[in-house]
């Protein structure tokens, strides 16, 4: 049956089915919670949940279940370097992609959608399942349905398994960067694309009936095309169509008018890093020559629904187990942290009497708008201005779940909005990154197939940013952040610096002692204003047999919603002091772990860290793995490496610390 299996690996599998059994039949009894029933990442955790997985089969797609068998956890496969768990399983299920379909705020938000517009539900939902369940969606739509509903999908294991492994895999290199709406050129002649060339395709052909395929689209950006570029139809206030169009998210084609198209940094770069060295890819046969591996790590900014989806599993039918969703938080928090933004902050000289300014300059590090996605997103500036004793002189921003963000104009009403700022002297004015569209009648809305227009888009472009490139119609600023000449703007006014610039001006009256300035830029995913009409439309609707089931969907989203944890990730943060014995201009706080500075570079890189640990020596390696310069002795004094012997892309960077101990650190180098 398994031809290729090792002796040993039959012994360890059979231990393995062995161990499996004997938790199912303790599942029968009783619940269990696999962290305490299991080491966290053990092989009996593991496969306690990927028993779980869909093995559902259709003409084109099949459920994720059915790869566990060579690509989940193994003795010899999918492991790095030192022998730690990489398999795709594990590290996909806990991510949002693999919990699309059962994402409670998406049925929730298709749910208000649904009931603003029921005269079009079933198209509705239609576009919603392209994205956020293709397999279930194209197998229905080839089995010659019309549309994929809500109601298809529950009862549909291949849809639940949200964005699985055929979904991506078995798309063709066909038009992928003009597609849109989940629009996957799924191939009909049960292929299966990868990066590599395959060494041996009878394994999978034997088992699951596929023929793996080298296919080079997948080291691009354009396999992220098709769902992360999505337009509405219009709806006007009385619920038919106007015939236009509205683009929602357009994530893949603000990287394409960036730096890092033009460099050819690509998505999988930052959200799918590649391991510094090479890993054998299945089990079947095991003496597979190692190839380079993206890991499935999938990450985002979303960290708010990750611990939700976490703490909700049991309820929402979840398969993937607390610590693989733990992983995934903590890699979001990563990326958020050390991977997003920049803050820069510089007093101004010859202000007027009892006033001090500051100009601030954030810094979009991402390969795309920030933030990005789905519209609910922001980010905004907090900048607190405290005596030496570490009282308030001055506030703009802050946050708390009952109030939301601090001196937000609409944090109670959504139809009112916070103006884009060049310049802050009050402390109801915080300045607010997000997009904000308007219905047909000008006024502000969070019902996406209402939206007709934009009325703010100030959400930070990325590097190289143009607003005269062919995608600009699709992503285009809003109309204060396209007056702004200090947005987006280099120092000879060109476009395409990637930052905002604005100014702080505090008036301290009467104040003349030292003070300290606290700088901080908050990540927040799902403000109260989005969600607050979902929840005040279900309450008032009277419940019909129609519409039962989408009021159930809000008021499930909405127990779980105040019961989570909001609080907003810090993504950056400076202080400054005046008083120059306390350190002129420090970051705040010290810096706990290793990173690479700036992020992505172009001819050097700083290396910040710990003051607790002394480096050795720094090896500069390229995307493949290969040594390219070595630093030691005297040239580490400054903690800075030359990028020069490095080709655009992807590299590495091995630190030998005295201890003995090393840690890889990823990077990207412009041109």
């Amino acid at each position: 049956m398994f031809p290729f299996l090792h002796p040993m690996r039959s012994f360890l599998t059979l231990i393995a089915i062995a161990a499996a059994a004997v938790v199912a039949q303790q599942l029968l009894t009783q619940a269990v919670n696999p962290d305490e029933a299991f080491q966290a990442d053990s092989v009996g955790a593991q496969l306690w949940s990927m028993a779980d997985l869909p093995v559902t089969e259709g003409v084109d797609h099949m459920g994720s279940g059915n790869c566990v068998l060579c690509h989940g956890p193994d003795p010899v496969a999918m492991q790095d370097a030192e022998g730690g768990d990489v398999n795709v399983i594990r590290d996909w299920s806990g991510t949002m992609m693999a919990n699309s379909a059962k994402d409670p705020f998406w049925r929730a938000k298709v749910a208000h959608e649904q009931l603003v517009n029921p005269e079009y539900a079933a198209e509705i939902a239609n576009v919603c399942t392209g994205c956020h369940a293709p397999s279930g969606h194209h197998e229905a739509l080839l089995a010659g349905a019309d549309h994929y509903t809500i109601d298809d999908l529950v009862d549909d294991p291949m849809g639940l398994d949200g964005v699985n492994c055929t979904a991506c895999h078995t798309m063709s290199d066909d038009s992928l960067a003009s597609r849109f709406n989940g629009d996957l050129p799924t191939n009909s002649d049960r292929i299966i694309y990868g990066p590599f060339n395959p060494q041996v395709t009878m394994p999978m052909q034997n088992n699951v009936n596929y023929t793996p395929t080298e296919g080079s689209h997948f080291l691009t950006s354009n396999v992220c095309a098709p769902c992360h570029s999505l337009y509405t139809h219009t709806f006007d206030l009385e619920g038919q169509p106007t015939g236009g169009v509205f683009f929602e998210q357009s994530t893949f084609k603000e990287w394409a008018n960036s730096s890092y198209a033009a460099d050819d940094i690509t998505c999988q770069a930052c959200h799918m890093p590649l391991l510094a060295e090479q890993t054998i890819l299945s089990d079947r046969p095991p003496w597979l020559a190692p190839n380079r591996y993206g890991q499935h790590h999938l990450i985002g900014g979303n960290k708010v629904m990750l611990s939700i989806l976490r703490d909700n599993a049991e309820i929402l039918d979840l398969p993937a187990y607390p610590a693989a969703f733990d992983s995934s938080i903590a890699r979001t928090e990563r990326i958020l942290t050390r991977h997003t933004a920049n803050l820069s902050l510089t007093p101004q000289p010859n202000a007027e009497p009892g006033v001090v300014e500051f100009e601030v300059e954030v810094e979009n590090l991402a390969g795309h708008k920030y933030p990005s996605g789905y519209p609910s997103r922001l980010a905004f500036l907090e900048f607190v201005l405290t005596d030496p004793e570490g009282n308030e002189l001055f506030r703009s921003g802050g946050w708390s779940p009952e109030a939301g963000v601090w001196g937000r104009d609409g944090n109670e009403n959504p139809l009112i909005f916070e103006p884009h700022h060049q310049v802050i002297s009050s402390e109801d004015q915080v300045q607010v990154y997000e997009m904000v569209f308007a219905d047909v009648a000008g006024q502000p809305t969070t019902v996406l197939d209402r939206a007709a227009s934009i009325l703010k888009d100030n959400r930070l472009p990325p590097l190289g940013f143009n607003p005269e490139h062919v995608s600009y119609d699709t992503t285009q600023f809003g109309p204060a952040a396209e007056a702004d000449p200090d947005f987006n703007a280099l120092p000879d006014g060109t476009p395409g610096s990637g930052t905002d610039r604005l100014t702080y001006a505090i008036d301290l009256g009467d104040y003349t002692g030292d003070y300290t300035v606290s700088l901080k830029l908050h990540h927040l995913t799902l403000p109260m204003a989005w969600a607050q009409p979902m929840f005040d439309l279900s309450a008032t609707t009277e419940p019909t047999e129609d519409n039962a089931d989408l009021i159930e969907a809000i008021e499930l989203f909405e127990g779980m919603f105040n019961e989570a944890d909001r609080t907003p990730v810090v993504v950056a943060e400076l202080v400054w002091h005046s008083d120059p014995s306390m350190g002129f201009f420090d970051e705040a706080p010290s810096p706990t772990e290793w990173k690479l500075v700036p992020n992505p570079a172009t001819d050097q890189v700083r290396l910040d860290g710990p003051a607790n640990k002394t480096l050795a020596a720094i090896d500069l390696l390229t995307s493949d793995g290969r040594q390219v310069a070595h630093c030691e002795g005297p040239e580490l004094t400054h903690r800075t490496l030359d990028l020069t012997a490095s080709p655009a892309g992807t590299y590495f960077v091995q630190l030998h610390f005295t201890t003995g101990e090393t840690q890889v650190l990823k990077g990207l180098k412009g041109m």
